[in-house]
């Protein structure tokens, strides 16, 4: 088994083997490949694990508040799998999950959508560790008519809590914009492209693979509930640990973390 891995924000590849050791070991007949993020992190170390860590330079995979990067990165992604490939399965923490989720969307709802009796996804699998929910960007036909923005909305939040942490993402083309199609939704847009948060009440299942989440069940919905959500519930289990957004450790957890990883890879085996 062959498995792509994405680390989360503010971190780099050393620190995600550091972290995965555990359960990786129990795994020694699959082989982890590990990406790292080429967007440099400035908001400082916030885990337990990038603490330890302090003098390494430190990635994240996109700029939430460019669109155009995000699209870029999801194709490089596809771009690595299909070069590098064949993977089995995907593995992410964190953004990394965040990425693998959006990857995984953009492939089943543009490339499989064009031709689905011959398409082959890039990935049979996925494995997230704290996903946060995925977002969708996409054209839209015409410049949108800025909005004022509604603070109860989950991706209006993010795009202001994102500005204040990053004195480098202060300046942005983004507005919020009325959806073109769906009346009603709101998204944020730089007029050609818009950006909206995947919502499994508005957008069904739209992973329809086997996955594994591994997630805090007390933390906040965003980070790792709405994700399963989005997933095929007959195709998805859930492994809960106490470390609200840090990632999962210790012995007992890692041994069953690797089982399940296991069990999900076979289970996709047999489909």
């Amino acid at each position: 088994m062959r498995i792509l891995c994405l680390h989360g924000r503010g971190s780099n590849n050393d620190i995600f083997k550091m972290q995965t050791a555990g359960f990786r070991s129990l795994l020694d007949d699959y082989e982890f490949d590990f990406v790292q993020g080429q967007m440099p992190h400035t908001e400082g170390n916030w885990s337990l694990h990038t603490k330890d860590f302090s003098s390494s330079s430190l990635w994240g995979y996109f700029n939430l508040l460019d669109l155009e990067d995000i699209v870029e990165t999801e194709q490089q992604v596809l771009q690595l799998a299909a070069e590098n490939g064949p993977y089995d399965g995907i593995l992410g923490y964190s953004q990394g999950a965040t990425l693998a989720a959006q990857v995984l969307i953009k492939d089943a709802l543009e490339t499989a959508a064009q031709d689905p009796e011959h398409h082959h996804p890039p990935f049979k699998f996925a494995i997230f560790f704290n996903g946060a929910t995925p977002s969708r960007v996409f054209k839209v036909p015409s410049k949108p008519v800025p909005i004022i923005p509604d603070l109860t909305q989950p991706l209006a939040l993010k795009f202001l809590h994102a500005v204040k942490a990053n004195p480098l993402l202060g300046s942005t083309g983004l507005y919020p914009a009325a959806h073109p199609t769906q009346p009603g939704r709101q998204m944020l847009t730089d007029g050609t492209l818009g950006m909206m948060k995947s919502d499994a009440a508005l957008d069904g299942k739209l992973i329809q693979i086997p996955t594994l989440h591994v997630r805090c069940e007390t933390d906040v919905a965003e980070h790792g509930e709405e994700l399963y959500n989005l997933c095929d519930p007959q195709l998805a289990e859930q492994y809960f640990h106490i470390h609200k957004h840090d990632f999962p450790r210790g012995y007992n957890e890692m041994r069953g973390i690797a089982r399940l990883i296991r069990q999900t890879a076979e289970r996709a085996c047999e489909l």
